[in-house]
């Protein structure tokens, strides 16, 4: 007990002992933001444009036009969800990792975030808080107070009546960012006889891959994207792991999942699909020095449980599903073959984890080893544009070789450890059936990558 107590507190306080308490503040009126700056907070405008006032931020300005764009009214609720994602997504940007957590890694964040039904919430706070750190790995605390914003009313969504999509032809959503998961999702709905509603991040690069894919999925589908565009006012290191990005993610899928149900009330919920492979969205840690840092948890069965369990509470009637949680990205390309289209199609997706950087994919991330990986199990010709193609040129390069290293290490593992691996990237349902698969899409996907590597010279 004591030792756990002395462990908390390390990771609470800095070198001065003092808890290192990362304030973030929103506000729905940029004109009610205190003029003066306060130590250790950050004021943030809530779907507000560029903030005015140095040291001061906003996130979502656009969002409220982007969801004017599904032509119905979204329900209190699932706006609520989206605030709250948005003021995630903002203090997860604006307070840098390595410079205000206490031990390098792991922040301590008070959120005060308005939003219109708060009493909604209440009952739900601690769930989301530790839903958050586990997808994070930093300390979230939430409180919510009245105020919020509003969804758009019948009489303004109605004057975007020339933009709308057709939201009333969709009968699930499916999450689309234009990797090759996201490729492969939607296709197969599509070849089921689903219209699903693609939503996006439109961030720049992003988009340039999602417009491409996008016309190549079967048939015209609606199309909702949005850009959450966090901006700080000043001088401020914004951080780059973003580990909550798929938090807000999520938020724009429920609130367009929210319109369909507006439009087919009968369904009593809609699907809202998650394509994600199950190697990487169980991100075991490759090494043990990985079990934090390196692990991110977008798609975790625990996250993606927790996160239905308050949608189940709070009355979000939205069922989330990931349909490939038991298979490798190797093991979804070979399914959908021998589709040309998607086979043509899946070299023009992105999923490196740093190509934004060079806007190029780097080839030698973890992200990218498993794609390699997978384009050698399903035998299609590889002809992304890697900023590293030949693996080999790494080996003598210490600032570029870590994830091949550790992915090497990982591959060539006993068996009898693979389990404690994936224990450790976080807990598994405790249904025995579903408990073997996860188990075994992770060894598996070893296998996957381990074969591929392996066919470019390496052994250990």
């Amino acid at each position: 007990m004591f030792i756990d107590l002395c462990a908390n507190l390390l990771l609470r306080c800095g070198a001065s002992g003092r808890v290192m308490m990362n304030n973030v503040v929103f506000h729905i009126d940029e004109a009610k933001i205190p003029s003066i700056d306060q130590p250790n907070t950050i004021h943030v405008h809530l779907f507000g444009a560029r903030p005015s006032r140095l040291g001061t931020a906003s996130i979502g300005g656009r969002l409220e036009l982007a969801v004017k764009r599904l032509g119905v009214v979204i329900d209190q609720n699932a706006f609520d969800f989206l605030s709250i994602a948005l003021a995630v997504v903002a203090a997860d940007t604006f307070v840098n990792r390595e410079k205000y957590s206490a031990n390098g890694w792991a922040r301590e964040f008070s959120l005060d975030i308005p939003i219109a039904h708060p009493e909604v919430w209440k009952d739900v706070v601690s769930d989301l808080e530790s839903a958050l750190n586990f997808l994070s790995g930093d300390r979230w605390t939430l409180s919510f107070r009245e105020g919020g914003v509003v969804p758009p009313n019948l009489e303004a969504v109605l004057r975007r009546y020339r933009s709308h999509i057709a939201t009333g032809s969709a009968d699930c959503i499916c999450l689309f960012s234009g990797g090759l998961d996201s490729l492969i999702g939607a296709h197969q709905l599509v070849g089921e006889g689903k219209t699903p509603l693609l939503v996006s991040h439109s961030y720049r690069g992003d988009q340039s891959y999602q417009k491409y894919l996008a016309p190549r999925l079967g048939k015209a589908l609606p199309w909702f994207a949005a850009n959450a565009n966090p901006v700080f006012s000043g001088s401020n290191q914004s951080d780059t792991t973003m580990r909550t990005r798929s938090f807000g993610f999520l938020a724009y899928g429920v609130v367009a999942a929210n319109a369909v149900l507006a439009k087919k009330a009968s369904v009593g919920s809609v699907d809202l699909f998650v394509p994600e492979n199950g190697f990487i969205a169980l991100n075991a840690p490759l090494t043990r020095r990985r079990v934090g840092s390196h692990s991110t948890r977008t798609t975790h069965p625990h996250f993606l449980s927790q996160i239905q369990s308050i949608f189940d509470r709070v009355g979000l009637a939205v069922r989330l599903q990931n349909r490939y949680r038991h298979m490798t990205k190797g093991e979804m390309l070979c399914e959908v073959l021998p589709d040309n289209a998607v086979a043509h199609s899946a070299v023009s997706t992105v999923s490196c984890g740093k190509w934004k950087r060079k806007s190029q994919q780097c080839g030698h991330c973890v992200p990218c080893l498993i794609r390699r990986a997978a384009f050698a199990k399903a035998g299609i010709e590889d002809t992304t544009s890697y900023q590293y193609p030949d693996l080999g040129q790494l080996w003598n390069r210490a600032d570029l070789r870590d994830d091949l290293m550790a992915m090497l290490l990982a591959t060539q593992r006993e068996q009898h450890g693979l389990k404690q691996r994936v224990i450790a990237s976080g807990p598994l349902p405790f249904d025995p059936v579903e408990r073997e698969n996860w188990f075994g899409v992770h060894t598996r996907g070893l296998e996957e990558v381990g074969a591929y590597l392996k066919t470019q010279g390496f052994r250990m």
